[in-house]
């Protein structure tokens, strides 16, 4: 969408939109959209929409924790604008080499000379946390429920209202489920979807798009499930 918000045939600007995406055709949200050299700059939504004042031939710049830093030269005579941001990974700074044998056997009999290992925790005699513990700032069933409501509403409207506090225990609940994630990512590479549909470069984008668009999986569902929607996505496409 584009609208003239100057009269001065000078400096025209326009208000411009568009969608980011990851590199499986998701919306990416909580995205920072900057046009270079000015203080135009906006957040994308949950489905990943943004609104920019631009100049007529402008360059957004694109920042996500999660995802490579983008940058992208815009025009106002784009239309249906999207971007694709890929994944950042992170490099250990060490990796440790053990020398526990060559076999199974002669691991398990170097584990047990070896014995418990004494975590820093432990030394300080610190408390065991249990696996399921959920920080209150994090738990979103407790900070949804009417009791919390009818017990501290005003934090209830705070915590169910704040961006900032919905956007962390968004984050919070992407890292509790990464194994998932990575699984639900590798199923939906480009590279299975290849597999599955024969597809390849402008065509594949256009069906991972309509799959995008058509999944009612998420990452949660088994993969075999995942595998069967996907098929039968492919036979309505074609």
């Amino acid at each position: 969408m584009l609208t003239n918000v100057h009269a001065q045939q000078d400096n025209l600007a326009y208000l411009f939109s568009g969608v980011v995406y990851d590199e499986f055709y998701r919306p990416l949200p909580y995205t920072h959209v900057v046009a270079r050299g000015t203080s135009s700059g906006d957040v994308t939504d949950s489905l990943g929409i943004f609104s920019i004042y631009i100049r007529k031939h402008d360059q957004l710049s694109f920042y996500n924790i999660s995802y490579q830093d983008t940058s992208q030269f815009v025009s106002v005579d784009e239309k249906g604008f999207f971007i694709n941001m890929k994944k950042r990974y992170y490099l250990l700074k060490e990796a440790r080499v053990y020398n526990w044998g060559s076999t199974y056997g002669e691991f398990i009999d170097e584990v047990k000379r070896q014995g418990e290992v004494e975590t820093e925790g432990k030394r300080l005699r610190l408390p065991i946390q249990d696996p399921d513990y959920i920080p209150f700032n994090m738990d979103e069933q407790l900070l949804k429920s009417s009791r919390f409501f009818f017990s501290s509403p005003v934090s209830y409207f705070y915590y169910n209202t704040s961006r900032w506090e919905k956007g962390a225990r968004k984050a919070y609940q992407l890292e509790k489920d990464k194994e998932l994630i990575e699984r639900f990512e590798e199923v939906l590479g480009k590279e299975n979807i290849t597999y599955i549909t024969g597809l390849g470069g402008e065509e594949l984008e256009k069906f991972m798009l309509y799959l995008n668009e058509h999944m009612f999986c998420d990452y949660h569902c088994s993969e075999i499930r995942l595998l069967t929607e996907i098929h039968n996505i492919w036979k309505e496409y074609q």
